[in-house]
């Protein structure tokens, strides 16, 4: 195996190679699942679009599972805080959603969860908002559980592929100073 400096294209365009590769298969893999998934349950179409966008923004060019979790705890703290402001005042008015946002915010703080706390913020308003314009409670419970499956299925398309590279390529996040470290170690520092 040739040896690159670090700085070197080669060794950067070689993974990047790679990654865009992987990135643009996942995705592609995604939205088939997403369209087989819309084909098999007609009934449910109006809710295709939350998973459809919930699995292209879960999957990751380096497969990182932590965005998926994130997203999904962001959306379903947000659409919680959106149920009931859906309750506390129906059709909600400016006092309703402002208390939502203040709420939505403090629930982050406290549960630590501040980096998922625009994600929370954009569910509550489209559930506050899909629930004013439909006068329905359900499509927030619709909503939330499509982005939960989406995300779910954004996850195990992560999983797998990173299970793919790990066994045909070995794990890809060493940094090229410590691949170079290791090939010079395998090739006797030639």
């Amino acid at each position: 195996m040739k040896n690159y400096p670090e700085n070197s294209s080669d060794a950067v365009y070689r993974v990047s190679t790679l990654e865009f590769c992987e990135y643009n298969v996942k995705c592609l893999v995604g939205v088939t699942l997403g369209y087989v998934l819309y084909k098999a349950f007609p009934q449910y179409s109006g809710q295709y679009l939350w998973l459809l966008i919930s699995i292209l923004l879960s999957i990751t060019h380096d497969n990182n599972s932590k965005v998926a979790f994130d997203r999904m705890r962001g959306n379903v703290l947000g659409s919680a805080v959106g149920l009931f402001a859906y309750f506390l005042h129906n059709p909600p008015n400016l006092l309703t959603i402002c208390i939502g946002v203040a709420t939505t915010i403090a629930i982050c703080f406290k549960l630590k969860l501040i980096g998922v706390s625009r994600t929370a913020l954009v569910a509550f308003i489209i559930v506050v908002l899909y629930a004013e314009s439909h006068s329905s409670w359900d499509g927030a419970v619709y909503r939330m559980a499509s982005v939960v499956v989406g995300c779910l299925i954004g996850l195990i398309i992560n999983f797998v592929f990173r299970r793919i590279v790990i066994a045909l390529y070995g794990p890809l996040s060493t940094s090229s100073a410590e691949r170079s470290e290791n090939d010079d170690r395998h090739n006797g520092g030639e």
